[in-house]
């Protein structure tokens, strides 16, 4: 559609959003589509803009009608309806609102009888949007431009082409032709079943018919782009890896790590792909919105989320590659074989995938050393139980109807708090051989259907150990609060003379309403005389919503100190009183190794997030603030393991967020930290690189990157002199210490035209996307104001070749990486708010994020500024105005966080003899031994 009648449909959609029913009636069953595109040789060129199509409609109707109601965004020319006994006649009514293609008919349909509606149109290709069916370029080595159509239907976008009942219940087989021009290459779900020259130098390619699926499933893309094939799945199912034929070479590490995940799933599911699926194919996308998309046998990514250079990819993204293929092959069987009823339940598609990208990836050969089953913890456990603190915070299972609403459906919750709740599941409740067993069920009894929470709890019900479930209840009771209601409890430890209490509250950042609250909450813990417990994740009690608490009767049994929720197994937070926790952090500081690594990435994570519901008058403020947080992180000097230091390093961040990390505080904060970071520093020096060891790799690149930031000086001279080498002598930056010499060069450049030019002219050398993106971090991390509004200029500059997928990402890098940052964005915003709004749709919205990360009194005068330019829309000034009442709200917020800071180091200093806290010493005093004379 042209972009005059996109933003009317936007304006339409808001202001009626609450007044049209978005849901198809259940009277229509579709059973098959035979859809014929045609796509013209001037598609190919940038000449024309449209592709022509038909769609033949085989359905049948569950009750007496005179109406057939489906989806469409094109052009309808014509449309007949075809019966048993003939055409019947039939009128034709569209709803820009709702994207309903009514039909009426002159006859009544009976069920029991099929039927034929066929339909003629055309369309225009999405050119921004990258939904529906649309259009991305490249450039050739040869420097001109490639043309490419290509498809991202999921949610709700199959209906740009073709005319469909697009919701995922609604499944039917596909037959799909493809007329396109000689020497390009489309690719399908599935293989081709003919290909005929036609007039005019096309080719009419057709494919063999689906399996039964949901229309969001269905892909195809026309292209230049050549193939690897690997090995096969099984015997007659290949499997391929696609892209620009310049990035061949990138293929390799896909093409090698697709089969033995997708023999790992089988292993799982006990349901091999090729039974529904005769291939599989994978797709690198240049211009692609989503990270990766599981259409069925066609699976698309950004080239980012499946090409990988042995030379230049760093760890990271290695790490992300495989993580992303495994998400996107597990949705083969959780949504695409069996597929959530409706958006309402995205979590039982995306739940499960971002649960086995991990674990399925743990148990294939090639990651088994990766310690997947750890970064699930910090990656998605700890995101998952931050997003879901807030009152407003989204259920798992919630209403949506329009597609905000369900585009919203696809964020933290479904993918991170679904996956979490799964892993708590089988790990507390059934155990993994009977979570496995309750999922083949649940897979098997749904096949090729749409199902709800209810489905799966039936099935995995009937493999739970009736003894792990609270006396007299069910599964289905034990989730009902996980999955119908938001949030999550925080479970209260403390000591009564030999006994422990148990009790529960909500955890959220602010006071609000349902802080009430309660959850089945499955309790684990471990003792100090039994530290081999950690590995024991089975639940040993119950917290219900029915008791006040629960006593552990001679519950510490002589041991100094207990730890609940092993291996941070359930989806809660842990709090200890005073007595506890003293003993637990003195524990930590005698020999830490005796706690299971993830409960201390878990306290840490806890703790930084009890001072922040403190600060916002949530969970416990009289009881938490900063200062206690530091006193749990002094005994870090110890750690060198890379969670704890995640879990750090992420509180540290908010942190510094809040307080700046140029304000007196924050460099007082920093140097803190970089005493404490002595021995783990060490452990990863710029000289000892082992690609070869996936998590040192990572915890190289994250402790290097924040010691460097924190204005270690050896560290940054170090960068500087790489990335010098680099820049004099051509000498390659090591791929895991490019993202810290490049931001740290460029941070603390005495030559920052030279360096930044020299940067910029390494991006427009290299087509590798992770390189990329590397490089716009570094340019991003720059303190030259000028310099940063001429990066973020660049974004809506074709010249330029930042791709619009790519633009939130360079803003949130200059605007995160310091108060120059910050300046930098919303003086440009300011300067080129015209331009910027005519080029980019959402300029409130990164009004009100680039706003978060305000500070200071003297950065209010900046949205003084933007609200005061005469040409601003009176949406985005009222936007302003409240981003203003946030940013001073938090400057009072950081008051109180500094004097924290303050007062804490003040203390640290007395109590350490007077000693001073430099950034350019790692000097640790023996009296820091002593640490427990100001424990709790």
């Amino acid at each position: 559609m042209g972009v005059s009648r996109h933003l009317l449909l936007i304006f339409i959609s808001v202001s009626l959003a609450y007044s049209q029913d978005y849901r198809l009636p259940k009277t229509v069953s579709p059973s098959r589509y035979v859809v014929n595109l045609f796509i013209p040789h001037e598609v190919f060129t940038g000449d024309n803009t449209t592709f022509e199509g038909e769609v033949t409609m085989t359905f049948t109707v569950t009750e007496t009608t005179s109406q057939i109601k489906l989806h469409h965004r094109v052009n309808v020319t014509n449309y007949t309806l075809v019966g048993e006994d003939g055409d019947i006649p039939v009128t034709g009514d569209y709803n820009l609102v709702t994207e309903f293609f009514t039909l009426n008919t002159s006859t009544n349909l009976t069920p029991g009888f099929s039927y034929n509606l066929n339909i003629i149109y055309h369309a225009t290709f999405e050119s921004t949007a990258m939904r529906g069916f649309y259009t991305s370029t490249y450039k050739r080595k040869n420097g001109t431009t490639a043309y490419l159509v290509t498809t991202q239907f999921q949610p709700t976008s199959a209906r740009h082409a073709f005319p469909c009942l697009d919701e995922p219940q609604y499944k039917a087989i596909f037959v799909i032709s493809l007329t396109y021009p000689e020497g390009l290459t489309a690719l399908s779900n599935t293989n081709t079943k003919s290909m005929i020259t036609v007039d005019g130098g096309y080719i009419k390619s057709t494919y063999k018919e689906t399996t039964t699926m949901s229309t969001y499933l269905i892909a195809f893309i026309i292209s230049e782009f050549t193939c690897t094939e690997g090995d096969s799945i099984a015997s007659g199912v290949p499997h391929r890896v696609c892209s620009r034929v310049e990035e061949v070479e990138e293929r390799k590490f896909a093409v090698e790590i697709g089969p033995p995940l997708l023999r790992s799933l089988e292993s799982m599911t006990g349901i091999k792909f090729g039974e529904y699926m005769p291939k599989m194919d994978q797709v690198a996308i240049p211009d692609f919105s989503a990270g990766a998309m599981e259409n069925w046998g066609l699976v698309t990514y950004r080239e980012r989320g499946i090409l990988y250079n042995e030379e230049d990819t760093s760890a990271i993204y290695k790490k992300n590659l495989a993580l992303v293929v495994a998400h996107e092959f597990t949705h083969m069987w959780f949504g695409n074989l069996v597929t959530c009823k409706w958006w309402d339940y995205t979590f039982l598609n995306e739940g499960f995938a971002r649960f086995y990208q991990y674990f399925a990836s743990a148990v294939t050969q090639q990651f088994v050393d990766w310690q997947l089953e750890k970064h699930f913890v910090v990656e998605q456990v700890h995101t998952a139980l931050l997003a879901d603190s807030t009152a407003n915070a989204q259920q798992l299972t919630s209403k949506c109807a329009n597609s905000t609403e369900v585009s919203a459906k696809f964020g933290t919750i479904s993918y991170n708090k679904g996956a979490s709740i799964f892993r708590m599941i089988e790990t507390n409740i059934m155990g993994s051989s009977n979570f496995v067993y309750g999922l083949r069920d649940y897979l098997s009894l749904n096949q090729l259907t749409g199902t709800e929470p209810q489905d799966l709890w039936t099935s995995l019900a009937k493999f739970v150990p009736i003894s792990n479930l609270p006396a007299a209840t069910t599964l289905e009771t034990v989730l009902e609060n996980w999955v119908e209601y938001n949030g999550h409890p925080v479970v209260k430890v403390s000591v009564d003379r030999n006994d422990i209490v148990l009790t529960q509250e909500r955890f959220l950042f602010s006071s609000e309403q349902n802080s009430e609250r309660t959850y089945y909450v499955p309790i684990t813990y471990t003792l100090s005389n039994d530290t081999s417990k950690f590995s024991n994740t089975t639940v040993k009690t119950w917290l219900t919503p029915k008791e006040e608490s629960v006593i552990l009767k001679e519950g510490l049994n002589n041991s100094s100190w207990i730890i609940l929720n092993n291996r941070q197994s359930g989806y809660y937070r842990v709090d200890y009183d005073d007595t506890l926790r003293n003993n637990i952090i003195s524990q930590l500081h005698s020999n830490h190794l005796v706690i299971d690594v993830l409960n201390r990435a878990q306290i840490i994570s806890d703790a930084y997030n009890f001072a922040k519901a403190g600060r916002t008058g949530g969970y416990a403020p009289e009881k938490w603030n900063f200062r206690k947080v530091f006193k749990v992180l002094t005994y870090l000097h110890h750690e060198v393991d890379y969670f704890p230091w995640y879990a750090t390093i992420i509180g540290n961040n908010d942190l510094l967020t809040h307080i700046g990390y140029d304000s007196d505080e924050g460099k007082l904060f920093t140097s803190f930290m970089l005493n404490l970071m002595k021995e783990v520093y060490s452990t990863v020096p710029f000289e000892t690189l082992d690609p070869n060891n996936q998590v040192y790799s990572m915890k190289q690149a994250l402790i290097l990157s924040k010691v460097c930031q924190y204005g270690e000086k050896t560290c940054i001279n170090n960068a500087k002199k790489i990335f010098a080498e680099y820049r004099e002598k051509g000498t390659k930056v090591p791929k895991d210490l490019k993202t810290t010499v490049y931001c740290n060069a460029l941070r603390y450049s005495d030559d920052i035209n030279g360096d930044y030019q020299f940067l910029w002219k390494k991006y427009t050398e290299t087509d590798l996307s992770t390189e990329i993106l590397t490089i716009y971090l570094g340019l991003g991390c720059t303190q030259d104001i000028t310099l940063l509004k001429q990066l973020l200029g660049q974004t809506i500059d074709e010249a330029a070749g930042i791709r619009v997928q790519d633009f939130t990402t360079v803003w949130s890098y200059v605007y995160t990486s310091s108060k120059n940052g910050t300046n930098a964005a919303l003086e440009y915003i300011t300067e080129n708010y015209a331009k910027l709004n005519d080029t980019y749709a959402s300029v409130g919205s990164l009004i009100s994020t680039i706003a978060s990360y305000i500070y200071d009194e003297d950065q209010l005068e900046k949205l003084d500024d933007l609200a005061n330019i005469e040409i601003i829309s009176d949406a985005h000034k009222t936007i302003v105005e409240d981003a203003k009442n946030s940013a001073i709200t938090n400057i009072k917020k950081a008051k109180t966080l500094k004097e924290d800071v303050r007062t804490f180091l003040e203390e640290y200093e007395r109590e350490n003899g007077g000693t001073k806290i430099s950034k350019s010493s790692f000097a640790i005093v023996a009296a820091f031994l002593l640490v427990q004379k100001w424990l709790f």
